[in-house]
């Protein structure tokens, strides 16, 4: 019997990644205490790995299986959207992107990441494609900083659909990348959502207060808070399709900013 062939099929590609998972894979093997001469089954358990690997099946839990694939490995996760049904689904990828990013941010871990679109192999146990590769490359060499960088053939993709991403994308220079806070709009507790994010970015920079090269990273991720938040009390009626918020609401957020020296 002759196999069935596997045909290309236009995909939109997302490679992420968890920031600074080197160093944790070290810190995952002393918790568990690995060298210790009296073995023991406890010395095979590490906690923080647990906890990380619980952390990571439950963002999972966030990707639409309607119509995305996605593969994990290691800490990093690549999603593959059909979107050739609905032209739509090119613009909610955005919001599925925010999602993992705030997800995993409030439980401690920062993702990095990058976005093509193109024709894929795209199986149940394989991905193969030049939107896979671009989106690595764009993950490994160009994001550089706590956020998901989409490529011009995605931006196009977009543009053709007249997708509305006036809030929701940023530009760096020549890069393009999804702000991961817009995501604020669908939120249930705006409050929470800020008090979460001010949280755990502190958090970050408290941690490598001493390490500036992974420093820099959250400072700048740190900025983009901030500016996202003056934002977002300046134009709220227009991110919130015309829901205006209290005045209680726009003064506790105020100080929601990240005290930067």
């Amino acid at each position: 019997m002759i196999e069935s062939q596997i045909k290309y099929q236009r995909r939109i590609v997302c490679f992420l990644d968890v920031l600074g998972f080197g160093s944790l894979l070290k810190e995952f093997e002393e918790d568990a205490d690995l060298d210790n001469e009296v073995f023991s089954s406890e010395n095979l358990i590490s906690a923080k790995a647990n906890a990380f690997i619980t952390a990571f099946k439950s963002v999972v839990q966030l990707i639409p299986q309607n119509y995305c694939r996605y593969y994990l490995f290691s800490d990093n996760i690549c999603i593959a959207a059909d979107m050739e049904e609905d032209k739509n689904i090119a613009n909610e990828i955005l919001f599925v992107v925010s999602n993992l990013f705030q997800k995993m941010a409030s439980l401690g871990y920062f993702l990095r990441g990058g976005i093509d679109y193109g024709w894929m192999l795209d199986e149940e146990d394989i991905a193969v494609g030049l939107p896979l590769a671009n989106a690595y490359r764009i993950e490994s060499q160009s994001a550089i900083f706590p956020r998901v960088v989409i490529s011009d053939s995605f931006r196009n993709l977009l543009e053709d659909i007249n997708a509305d991403f006036d809030f929701q994308l940023k530009t760096d220079r020549d890069l393009i990348y999804i702000d991961p806070f817009y995501n604020v709009i669908r939120a249930e507790d705006r409050r929470e959502f800020f008090e979460t994010y001010r949280s755990r970015i502190s958090e970050k920079l408290e941690m490598y207060q001493n390490e500036p090269k992974i420093e820099v990273k959250f400072r700048w991720l740190a900025l983009s808070y901030n500016n996202f938040l003056d934002q977002f009390i300046e134009n709220s009626g227009i991110m919130l399709e015309n829901e205006e918020i209290v005045e209680e609401e726009i003064e506790y957020l105020k100080n929601l900013k990240i005290d930067l020296l």
